[in-house]
């Protein structure tokens, strides 16, 4: 069947405005959409995929850029396993800095720019946000505001959208979340990192059953080699700190668990019981504490004060390591004691027992579905730290058992959610998008 006479009109018009270099906004392209019906640009823009015979042109969104480990660690993974599972893809991104966006391959766009940000929306086949936890007002209503622009201008320029893998919340403002529930709305395919996640955008007005669960895109992220994980200790004088001290009879050796500690500064969060609790631990268990800033910027200073309360008996890495280079050392311990979430999600490679330490309702849903305590660290003492890490070191064996079970269904779920996201992007229709979640009946 040939192209109606809207579709062939608005075909040239896409292509003049988008090959043309003097283009620098929405004014020209959103004229030539206003003759279109919303049935009328799905189908031109699928017609437009088939005609072309080009790889899907994807663009990614999230706080990328920002030099944060966990963020750097989603958009690793989620370059990675688009690629994997769309050889063919063209990937782009939203980023503040290009350094990461650079070293994937990825072509780089200012997050800020509107102009780009239009071009690259009307550009692009799909676009994917996430994931993360983008929709929250902790940090006030900006976040909210950038991210629910951007579904709009996806929207706009007809341009399918995924709201990929999120976390949400906490939002308080009214306002704000009646501005989230518009935005969601526009959204192609939601899904979400957690069970609460999808409770409470369904609390907003949205149906249940349109909000797929999936898990957090960084469970997908490859480890650094073997070969380039050496070089890396080396280079760290890590040689002599790594390793496990489990024997294979499942007994601790003498040399103590090797503990991995990540902190960062919050409010109320008591640095100095913690410090206490870790010096108690050390002196029944031998522990050895390796510290692993995950934003250096943020993060070196309460780093720093927690090596000196436990007297310089501390291993601190001072450097900006990425995301694949933090999951290899992870990898390498005994127990990961975690208040940055992704220290805990990039561990699950190695499976060593987790605790988090939970200063936002995100730690702690993972930590959940994980099979992993956490404590909120307004409810932190050094007695119940300590009771509770004796209680993870020596029911190690099942903790373990208990995560991998836990872990494999996440992973699981996220690549339902990558799947579904490339159905989107390629027009599929609805029916087909959701048969990547559904599950098999127990047999």
């Amino acid at each position: 069947m040939g192209l109606s006479l809207y579709e062939g009109a608005i075909l040239v018009t896409r292509s003049q405005v988008l090959d043309s270099p003097s283009y620098a906004g929405p004014p020209a392209f959103l004229t030539a959409r206003l003759v279109l019906t919303l049935e009328e640009r799905t189908i031109f823009n699928i017609r437009i995929r088939t005609m072309k015979n080009k790889s899907l042109k994807i663009l990614l969104a999230g706080y990328f850029g920002f030099d944060n480990a966990g963020d750097e660690a989603i958009f690793e993974s989620v370059v990675e396993n688009f690629r994997r599972l769309h050889p063919q893809a063209e990937l782009s991104a939203l980023v503040q800095n290009a350094d990461t966006a650079d070293r994937l391959g990825v072509n780089p766009i200012a997050r800020s720019h509107l102009p780009s940000i239009w071009k690259a929306m009307a550009g692009h086949d799909l676009f994917v946000q996430g994931g993360g936890g983008l929709f929250q007002d902790t940090t006030g209503p900006k976040s909210v505001i950038y991210y629910g622009g951007l579904l709009l201008i996806a929207k706009m320029t007809g341009c399918p959208s995924v709201f990929f893998c999120q976390g949400y919340g906490p939002i308080r403002s009214p306002l704000l979340k009646t501005i989230t529930k518009q935005a969601l709305k526009l959204a192609s395919l939601i899904t979400v990192r957690d069970e609460e996640s999808q409770a409470e955008i369904q609390a907003l007005g949205l149906p249940r059953d349109k909000i797929h669960l999936a898990a957090d895109p960084a469970l997908l992220l490859s480890p650094l080699e073997t070969s380039a994980m050496k070089g890396l200790l080396q280079e760290e004088n890590l040689i002599q700190e790594l390793g496990r001290s489990e024997l294979p009879n499942g007994q601790l050796s003498k040399a103590g668990p090797l503990v991995v500690v990540t902190v960062r500064p919050w409010p109320d969060f008591s640095l100095e019981e913690l410090g206490r609790a870790l010096k108690e631990f050390r002196e029944k268990r031998s522990a050895r504490y390796l510290i692993l800033p995950f934003q250096p910027e943020r993060d070196l200073e309460p780093s720093r004060q927690l090596v000196e309360m436990l007297e310089g008996e501390a291993k601190l890495v001072e450097r900006s390591l990425k995301p694949r280079e933090l999951t290899g050392i992870l990898a390498c311990s005994d127990m990961v004691i975690g208040m940055r979430l992704h220290s805990l999600i990039l561990a699950t490679v190695g499976n060593p027992p987790l605790y988090g330490l939970s200063y936002d309702p995100k730690v702690e849903r993972f930590c959940r579905r994980a099979g992993a305590l956490s404590c909120r660290i307004e409810e932190i003492s050094s007695d119940r730290l300590l009771r509770e890490w004796d209680h993870v070191l020596e029911g190690r064996k099942n903790q373990r058992d208990s995560q991998q079970k836990a872990v494999e269904v996440m992973r699981k779920e996220v690549e339902a959610a990558f799947k579904a996201s490339l159905a989107v992007g390629q027009g599929e229709a609805r029916q087909a998008v959701e048969k990547h979640f559904q599950t098999s009946p127990p047999s």
